[in-house]
């Protein structure tokens, strides 16, 4: 018996940089808000942590850096945004009150 692989008619080969658009990633609209936009740079950022610990709830604080790593690696655009939502959401847990809402946000199910 002889393996062979079909592809469909429709078939096409992508680039490494057109898969970023298939996988998901920021676009220069989302990188510029989240460095000049607080909020949105916060609210995005601190769900993006929440979201990642609730699909890894046993390992998110040991993977997490891992993760952020390898989403700033797939593009330009990605590493500015990620580096905007990471120094709002830092700058947020400065204060106190901010560190308690960013608690009960990444904690909220």
């Amino acid at each position: 018996m002889e393996a062979k692989m079909m592809m469909p008619a429709n078939y096409c080969v992508m680039s490494e940089e057109e898969m970023t658009y298939t996988e998901g990633g920021a676009t220069a609209v989302q990188a510029f808000c989240a460095w000049f936009v607080p909020f949105y740079g916060w609210y995005k950022g601190i769900t993006a942590v929440r979201d990642y610990r609730q699909k890894n709830p046993k390992t998110w604080t040991k993977t997490g850096m891992d993760a952020l790593d390898a989403h700033m690696a797939k593009s330009t655009a990605n590493a500015i945004y990620d580096i905007g939502c990471s120094i709002c959401v830092v700058s947020s847990c400065l204060s106190g009150v901010g560190l308690i809402i960013n608690a009960l946000v990444v904690y909220a199910t």
